[in-house]
């Protein structure tokens, strides 16, 4: 019978808060990346000019269509050999979630933008209004009530995801806990305690994204 041994948890409690705190860095590094660019895709995908949508359409193939942990060992290592730039494994991680995510990203953008009536944009042509204003004033304040629930569930990915930091020796939660579990041998108790930090980190951005949507479903 396999004992429990809870008291491991309080006795390296720092460990974890640690491991924590860099899943946070680089969650928040990774959305910055992902967010700012997705944006610039989705303006890309949506563009007239074949010179731009069709390179912002293969990028977002591209990362659509490999693994996650493909492109991050391979922006680690093959990287600075074609460019001569090396990264440290943060930074390595980090772009290379940002990337990823900027492709799913994209797509709620294109999605919510396309979900506006065209004749809208009509409308704000038909009173003078240029692209980035129609953009800024008329389609993006409605879109951005649609995106919130696929943009919440795409960030708890994100989080997620993080965890393969710990192929390239990256201190997140699950590296952190790896690293215990090497000194402890307490695996059980340890990945539990693991899962159980993630779904805290989680939880409240689906918490949060039911209450929005509830919230903007009643001011209809």
């Amino acid at each position: 019978m396999y004992q429990w041994h809870f008291e491991v948890i309080s006795d390296y409690y720092p460990v974890f808060i640690d491991g924590a705190w860099v899943t946070a860095q680089l969650t928040a590094f990774s959305f910055s990346i992902g967010i700012v660019l997705g944006f610039l895709l989705a303006l890309g995908r949506l563009s007239k000019k074949r010179l731009v949508s069709i390179p912002a359409t293969v990028y977002v193939e591209a990362f659509r269509a490999t693994p996650a942990l493909v492109q991050l060992v391979w922006i680690y290592y093959a990287l600075p050999i074609i460019t001569g730039i090396r990264l440290s494994s943060f930074s390595a991680i980090g772009l290379g979630l940002g990337l990823h995510t900027a492709a799913y990203f994209g797509e709620i953008f294109r999605g919510g933008i396309q979900s506006i009536e065209r004749g809208q944009v009509d409308a704000a042509k038909s009173v003078g209004m240029v692209y980035h204003q129609t953009m800024w004033r008329i389609i993006l304040p409605q879109a951005v009530r649609r995106m919130i629930p696929p943009f919440m569930n795409e960030t708890a990915n994100l989080i997620k995801l993080t965890t393969l930091g710990s192929v390239l020796a990256v201190y997140e939660l699950l590296h952190a806990s790896n690293v215990l579990i090497t000194e402890t041998y307490r695996p059980l108790e340890i990945y539990t305690i693991t899962a159980i930090i993630f779904g805290m980190i989680i939880y409240p951005l689906i918490a949060l994204s039911r209450l929005i949507e509830k919230r903007w479903a009643k001011g209809r």
